[in-house]
């Protein structure tokens, strides 16, 4: 095999796995993101149950 050809296979071998690892990562993060966002909504629902209950008792 030439030089050429060790470069350009090293070149795309590199590229293939570091595309690899970046869509691995996007999904790991993507499926830990949505554990948070179901906490979050439940704390603003328990917030916003609490805003209210205030607004009726100052009325």
């Amino acid at each position: 095999m030439d030089q050429y050809s060790k470069t350009m296979l090293t070149i795309i071998t590199v590229c293939v796995v570091l595309i690899t690892i970046i869509k691995l990562g996007a999904i790991i993060i993507d499926a830990h993101d949505y554990d948070h966002d179901h906490d979050y909504f439940e704390y603003m629902e328990h917030i916003i149950e609490r805003i209210e209950k205030i607004e009726e008792k100052l009325d």
